[in-house]
């Protein structure tokens, strides 16, 4: 078995960029750095954003101890048996080509680091399982997503554990190494599309590694997918029409939760 821990991340006001990462490894490379990163974060739980802008646990600690804490938890990261995949999503691009859309950024990008764990798991003939420091607003969509996958296709289920879990990063230091590489996906997308340009040297010596990566959606990908958005259509075998029909027949008003519902209906129906 692997084992799968992701978390989100955001930029400050959460208009820019929206993340999701996953860190992946065997039992035995994950126990190699927990042991390592519990004593180097000596006692305090670690979260990136507070680490490096010293606010939360670290504001009373000196912004170099915590420039050097933030330097080497990705060294070890680095050094590890561990790898790592997130996606970040361009918000601004969103909302300017799908002003009147649901929020879906989250959960495009939990799809596709699902996605990229079950593909791991496929190529090593194992089963990914899954745990997730999430918010509790997005529990029940992230559940009910996953949910879906393992049931609509018969692949997802050989190789997806039976159910998905969710966890506190305060808890548990894998969820805080997830934390990490969330933070990373976000800024590797946010200092090129934000007003701050640069490179992270941290991002540089994970990606270094080649078991660390990150894939965005900007304005690019948005434009493309409402040219094609009439294709689309026409190959997953439904339009917004059905779907408003699928609401009135089952008196639902327009939500991500029953999108997802729908999306199963759709899937089911079509077996």
């Amino acid at each position: 078995m692997i084992f799968v821990y992701g978390d989100d991340s955001a930029d400050e006001r959460k208009q820019r960029v929206s993340a999701v990462a996953v860190v992946v490894g065997d039992e035995e490379g994950w126990q190699a750095l927990e042991s390592k990163w519990i004593e180097r974060t000596n006692g305090i739980p670690f979260h990136a954003r507070d680490c490096e802008s010293d606010r939360g646990d670290y504001a009373n600690i000196s912004h170099d101890d915590n420039k050097s804490l933030y330097r080497a938890l990705t060294t070890m990261l680095a050094e590890s048996d561990l790898g790592g995949f997130g996606v970040a999503v361009d918000l601004v691009a969103q909302r300017q080509i799908f002003p009147e859309s649901l929020d879906l950024a989250y959960y495009k990008a939990f799809l596709d680091v699902v996605q990229s764990a079950k593909n791991l798991a496929v190529h090593f003939n194992q089963i990914a399982k899954l745990t997730f420091d999430i918010s509790t607003e997005n529990e029940y969509n992230a559940r009910l997503l996953y949910n879906n996958l393992r049931e609509g296709e018969p692949n997802w289920a050989k190789h997806l554990y039976r159910e998905i879990s969710f966890g506190s990063a305060k808890e548990c230091a894998r969820l805080q190494v997830a934390d990490l590489m969330a933070f990373e996906a976000m800024k590797a997308l946010d200092h090129t599309v934000g007003p701050e340009k640069r490179r992270r040297a941290s991002w540089d010596a994970l990606r270094a590694t080649e078991r660390f990566d990150t894939h965005s959606y900007s304005s690019d990908w948005f434009n493309d997918l409402k040219r094609n958005y009439g294709e689309l259509e026409r190959k997953v075998g439904f339009c917004k029409q059905d779907y408003a029909n699928w609401l009135k027949e089952r008196n639902r008003q327009h939500s991500i939760s029953n999108l997802f519902h729908f999306m199963n209906w759709i899937g089911k129906r079509s077996v």
